[in-house]
């Protein structure tokens, strides 16, 4: 955790669109490229701070890419390397038990003393040597043989596993079972691993295991920090807090990889910050990354490197007014649909079909909305959880009567304009460029920013062209915000590393009258 940013997957389409529903799931994308795949091993390389890692990012990538997203990368791009590249790889995401495998010292010291112990879903491993940096506090106050922290990361992990994964709950599917583990049923369990990992910058990752191939549906293992001392990670209320909301993030990895390890990396963060909340309401961690989606409304949601590859752990709101609208089920849907969607492994795509299998009304429509609530989300429209805390979404300039104003948004990137109040009623209307799925919307405040009713005036846009709302008595309110969006999601194919967008760079021209 901190967190995704690499090549998942190589696709290649034509007229995809989001929306459209095949009956069975669709061949899994096309292998990365090698060169692709050799930016691969440098980014797992440098995420895990190994020697000979690059100095600089390759690729573009503009910040140092997580551990978790990283080694998923490698996973996919292995089958793609040859001689010593591809023993790197494999190395690289050798379990911290692996030994020999270990090449380059992420994993615990060879010969160290390895012990385990197993709860009803989980297997945790850890050093049991207190003078290895790796191990954890050893104390065990019960005598039972069970370091405290241990028994402390098992209750953790079953009580996430409570709730992403009990029907009732988030209902997920369980973990794809892997090959080994510990106790009489190796492989029944999913597996955690302690380790130091302060010194490396990060909380904890997901890795899956090599040798998978081209499957979407793939098993892999949880590596947690051996302590998370305050010296390395800050103070919490809890000192068991990042430990908590680590895993319920990282686990969610794990279940994600069950259901399409292809997935857009946007859709893997957003979900797993998303779940944080839901496991453990009380922390709030991600409201950490609120500012970074709050900052940069016009950046598509889609965009891996925004806000130096943040962004997309503040995209988790987009879930939360999601599920508050839908159920929580609508997003577990989005996964369990992932593969037949279409384009497959495409996340607007998917959340399109969940959506409407949920009774919604589309992707597009939906996000129209949602771009409507964050004009005013502290004062709970919307209804995000902990909205008070969240910064102001960011605005662009201001729409005064009888302005024109002429700009260009990317698929799923929205301005909020400042609108002056006064008069009878005004109207906005919006020339959009012909063809581009759009939406408008005056949205007023009456009140406290915290605490005001809010009135919404929205229009969605099936085709580009005009369109206008129209808002009485703007006098009465203490903020008017005019909001633009492109919420099309449709692509045409896949280039690199990324999908190719049908529909980026879209004109529109708006202004204000009476």
């Amino acid at each position: 955790m901190l967190k995704r940013s690499v090549i998942y997957a190589c696709a290649t389409a034509s007229a995809l669109a989001v929306g459209a529903m095949p009956a069975a799931a669709q061949q899994p994308p096309d292998p990365p490229s090698v060169a692709e795949a050799s930016v691969a091993l440098d980014h797992a390389q440098e995420a895990l701070g190994v020697e000979g890692a690059p100095s600089e990012p390759s690729g573009g990538v503009e910040s140092a890419p997580d551990a978790t997203v990283a080694l998923n990368g490698l996973a996919a791009a292995l089958p793609e390397l040859r001689g010593g590249e591809r023993r790197r790889a494999r190395g690289l995401l050798a379990r911290p038990t692996d030994g020999a495998a270990d090449q380059f010292g992420d994993g615990y010291q060879a010969g160290a003393p390895v012990a385990s112990v197993e709860s009803p879903h989980f297997c945790v491993f850890w050093v049991n040597d207190p003078a290895s940096a790796d191990a954890p506090n050893l104390a065990d106050a019960n005598g039972n043989g069970r370091p405290d922290y241990v028994e402390a990361i098992l209750a953790i992990a079953e009580f996430s596993y409570s709730i992403e994964v009990a029907p009732g709950a988030m209902g997920w599917a369980p973990p794809k079972p892997d090959v080994g583990g510990c106790g009489a049923n190796p492989g029944a369990h999913a597996d955690i691993y302690l380790k130091q990992l302060g010194d490396k910058g990060f909380f904890g990752y997901e890795s899956p295991d090599p040798g998978q191939g081209r499957d979407r549906s793939q098993y892999g293992y949880v590596v947690l920090d051996n302590d998370y001392a305050p010296s390395e990670y800050g103070v919490f209320l809890d000192p068991l807090d990042p430990a908590e909301v680590t895993f319920a993030h990282e686990f969610n990895h794990l279940l994600q990889q069950n259901y399409d390890s292809f997935q857009d990396v946007w859709m893997f963060e957003s979900t797993a910050v998303w779940t944080e909340e839901q496991v453990y309401p009380e922390i709030n961690d991600y409201i950490n990354y609120v500012p970074s989606f709050a900052s940069g409304a016009k950046t598509p949601i889609t965009d891996r490197k925004a806000s130096k590859g943040l962004r997309i752990y503040g995209s988790g709101v987009w879930n939360h007014w999601l599920s508050s609208r839908l159920g929580v089920g609508v997003i577990r849907r989005a996964w369990e649909v992932s593969d037949v969607a279409r384009p497959a492994d495409y996340s607007l795509a998917a959340y399109d079909r969940a959506i409407r299998d949920a009774g919604g009304k589309g992707f597009e429509r939906e996000f129209i909305r949602f771009v409507a609530a964050t004009a005013e989300w502290r004062a709970g429209h919307g209804s995000f959880p902990d909205a008070t805390a969240y910064p102001d979404v960011e605005r662009d300039g201001t729409l005064r009567r009888g302005q024109r104003k002429r700009f260009e948004l990317d698929h799923t990137g929205y301005r909020l304009l400042k609108v002056k109040s006064g008069g009878r009623s005004i109207e906005l209307k919006v020339d959009a460029e012909r063809g581009v799925r759009a939406g408008i919307a005056l949205v007023a405040r009456d009140g406290d920013e915290l605490a005001g009713s809010v009135t919404e005036k929205s229009k969605y846009l099936p085709t580009g062209g005009r369109a206008s709302v129209t808002l009485s008595k703007p006098g009465s309110f203490e903020r008017i915000t005019a909001v633009v969006v492109n919420a099309d999601g449709r692509v045409k194919g896949f280039r690199n590393t990324d999908w190719v967008y049908a529909k980026d760079n879209q004109r529109f021209t708006a202004r204000l009258t009476r």
